[in-house]
């Protein structure tokens, strides 16, 4: 079956539906290794590994809650200004990561190939978070 839209132009939402895929990924990764206890030492949980925790949770759980917002031509401003917010939210908890990282690194003398792995994971969120934001601009003309 032919579609009188280009297929560049289509929107089938796998896209976003990729990223949430990656935003869980990434999630469940940083959980993975900071509960893993020859890793990141337990004395430090407090002090900076509930935050890793905390921040790539939130990356999730934002881009999660931005994609439950259906915006279409007639989705008045507030919930489309909404979707917005919580898109920002998720690339800023990913930019937090990524200082976090940082610390990370040096605290517990991490491997540069888990950072490199992990921070480029990180990034990849962010710019897809950043690639939505644009669709949705030029969809909605928000």
């Amino acid at each position: 079956m032919s579609s009188t839209i280009p297929a560049r132009k289509r929107n089938t939402g796998e896209k976003k539906w990729n990223l949430l895929i990656c935003a869980n990924e990434l999630t469940c990764y940083t959980i993975k290794i900071c509960t893993n206890q020859q890793i990141f030492l337990p004395q430090y949980q407090g002090a900076i590994t509930n935050s890793i925790i905390y921040a790539a949770t939130m990356i999730f759980v934002s881009c999660w809650d931005a994609n439950q917002i259906r915006v279409a031509k007639e989705t008045p401003p507030e919930e489309r200004l909404e979707r917005k917010r919580l898109q920002d939210q998720a690339i800023r908890y990913c930019n937090r990561l990524l200082a976090l990282m940082q610390i990370a690194k040096r605290l517990f003398h991490l491997k540069a190939k888990r950072i490199e792995y992990w921070g480029r994971n990180t990034i990849n969120v962010r710019e897809g978070i950043k690639r939505w934001q644009e669709s949705d601009k030029e969809r909605y003309n928000a």
